[in-house]
């Protein structure tokens, strides 16, 4: 593989882990911005790329094993899909500044919805309760996410 090939890998592999990760064009720039100090990953060095593709790859890594450990529950509570599908529409809609404080809020969110505290122990109507909510508020449904990614 010469150098341009590389490089050109480097760029698709980079856009498809931020499309992965929900990230819009403005937020995709400023964590270019914050990290590297440069507003495009073309003006990114070979170890530039290689760590931003690094760090991406772990973030969608931990994205798809998250809440994992709840595989094994009782079968009318929340799938583990659900709460991850939930999570990331609550992303898109949220506008706590970080991960914390997006974690209180949806909880909040939910009990004001469903009287349950914690959103892990949500049953399956629920989960499809404040699915419709997050949606009325903005956020892509899980199906529209595959569909824009599919067609991209």
């Amino acid at each position: 593989m010469t150098p341009a090939d590389r490089r050109a890998q480097d760029f698709k592999t980079i856009h498809g882990l931020a499309r992965l990760l929900g990230l819009n064009d403005e937020a995709y720039r400023d964590m270019l911005n914050d990290r590297y100090h440069v507003r495009s990953s073309k003006e990114l060095n070979p170890q530039q790329r290689f760590q931003l593709i690094k760090e991406l790859r772990e973030k969608v890594h931990g994205n798809v094993q998250k809440f994992n450990d709840l595989v094994e529950r009782k079968k009318h509570l929340a799938t583990p899909r659900q709460l991850r599908a939930i999570e990331a529409m609550w992303a898109q809609v949220s506008r706590a500044s970080t991960a914390q404080d997006r974690s209180k809020a949806l909880n909040a969110f939910c009990k004001r919805l469903t009287g349950v505290e914690v959103i892990t122990w949500i049953c399956k109507d629920d989960a499809k309760i404040i699915i419709k909510a997050i949606q009325a508020m903005g956020a892509k449904s899980p199906e529209q996410f595959k569909q824009q990614t599919k067609n991209k």
